[in-house]
């Protein structure tokens, strides 16, 4: 999710254009970052100090072989850096300096003015950067209900398993009533009770209908929109199974869709902003007695 929030950014800030963005987070899964990169952007020591370790570096002495003989590192330090390696937003950074879109010393002040822009704590920036969707959510979705924030966990893991792993958040929020555009839904009742709805203005929901099933639109119809119901229908069922292990039984409607949507305006009203594959539509659960 980091990684299409902070290409967003840079986008904005004319680093990049949407093409070569697109680009780049498709290329990233060729990539590992460089020790040095990990260690600059997760903060464990200064431009400076990385310098002074690669000008003292024996013949054949690796960059982390020389900082444990100079003490700058410990080996538990050393074992985070390789585990950290490997992270989506790592190799986006590695990427961008290979590109040469950032240069080494200008990357680590991107990253501040960009954790300044969206205003995330530096704990929060960590979440972001070890990709943990659960703890993600918490940030942009702070609901207290903990059946709509596992509903939300459910839904964003099956999005990035299934339809787009750079789907990324706007901060959700509570509405007392909103009008639901084009449509899919699923009502699931028992001992929870709450309607599920992934709604989207025009062609928007072509983010999920194209991408869930073998099928592919040019406009959302009637197809499409049962393609995203049934897709609301797998995420429904793997929820409901995990309330399960919890003795809670919940039992579910036949997804149902339109092209026109209803009023909601029931009171307790979750709203969810999502963004996959070039679309912006929103996740709505309306939590019912």
């Amino acid at each position: 999710m980091l990684n299409r929030l902070f290409g967003n950014y840079l986008v904005n800030r004319g680093y990049l254009n949407p093409a070569q963005l697109d680009d780049l987070l498709e290329t990233i899964t060729e990539y590992k970052a460089d020790p040095q990169t990990v260690i600059l952007v997760n903060k464990f020591l200064p431009l400076s100090q990385i310098r002074f370790i690669q000008q003292s570096q024996m013949q054949e002495e690796s960059f982390t072989e020389a900082a444990l003989r100079l003490q700058l590192l410990t080996d538990n330090q050393i074992e985070q850096i390789v585990q950290f390696q490997s992270l989506p937003v790592m190799c986006f950074a590695q990427l961008l300096l290979d590109k040469q879109i950032l240069q080494t010393e200008d990357i680590m002040c991107v990253l501040a003015d960009f954790q300044m822009y969206y205003q995330f704590t530096d704990e929060q920036l960590h979440v972001l950067c070890i990709d943990d969707m659960e703890q993600i959510i918490r940030i942009f979705v702070p609901f207290q209900n903990p059946r709509m924030h596992e509903l939300t966990v459910t839904l964003l893991q099956t999005i990035k398993r299934l339809i787009d792993k750079n789907v990324y958040l706007d901060k959700a929020y509570m509405a007392h009533s909103i009008q639901i555009d084009r449509y899919a839904a699923q009502t699931l009742s028992g001992d929870l009770n709450v309607k599920f709805y992934l709604s989207a203005p025009i062609n928007n929901l072509l983010a999920i209908a194209n991408y869930f099933g073998s099928e592919t639109y040019d406009v959302i119809n009637d197809d499409a929109l049962d393609n995203v119901g049934e897709f609301i229908n797998c995420v429904s069922g793997l929820f409901a199974t995990n309330l399960s292990y919890e003795g809670i039984d919940v039992d579910m409607d036949a997804p149902r869709y339109g092209m026109e949507g209803p009023y909601l305006n029931n009171g307790k009203i979750y709203v969810i902003p999502i963004h996959a594959n070039r679309f912006s539509f929103r996740a709505v659960f309306e939590l019912c007695q």
